[in-house]
């Protein structure tokens, strides 16, 4: 797992060739004008998904993790904490290969991901997102970028 400021996304774009996708699609129009919905980033499979939502008690909210994608998770607007942990100290449930999608419960430590801040999570990583930052629930908008693992 990563976790930064998006001022300094662009030193990990050694990570994955198609980090610098999501960087070229940040910068071609700033989030709060974009409108919520899937777009696709490059021809090689990578996309985001731009949401806006209430984040919720994290007593509904679940963990979860991928296998296929790595998440690049970019808070536009708002503030949530997310939960995260290592995947093998979770149990988890049955995988669904066409979603990419394995729903996991065990303990996440929550971090506050505020605008302009970013998490990545790699296959390992379990998070669990949506989850309200303190007493209130609030609006945030978020990018969530899938980037194929296998390059």
């Amino acid at each position: 797992m990563i976790y930064d400021t998006i001022d300094n996304f662009a030193q990990y774009h050694c990570i994955h060739k198609h980090f610098i996708d999501v960087s070229h699609f940040l910068e071609s129009t700033p989030g709060p004008e974009r409108s919520d919905g899937k777009y696709e980033i490059n021809d090689q499979g990578a996309y985001v998904i731009i949401e806006t939502y209430e984040t919720k008690d994290v007593s509904d909210c679940f963990i979860e993790c991928h296998r296929k994608y790595i998440d690049v998770q970019v808070l536009i607007e708002g503030i949530e904490h997310v939960g995260v942990c290592h995947r093998s100290a979770c149990t988890a449930f049955s995988y669904d290969e066409e979603k990419d999608f394995q729903r996991l419960t065990g303990d996440a430590d929550l971090l506050a991901l505020g605008a302009g801040s970013f998490m990545i999570f790699y296959p390992e990583d379990a998070h669990m997102p949506k989850v309200r930052y303190r007493e209130a629930s609030r609006k945030v908008k978020k990018a969530v970028f899938k980037i194929p693992v296998q390059i």
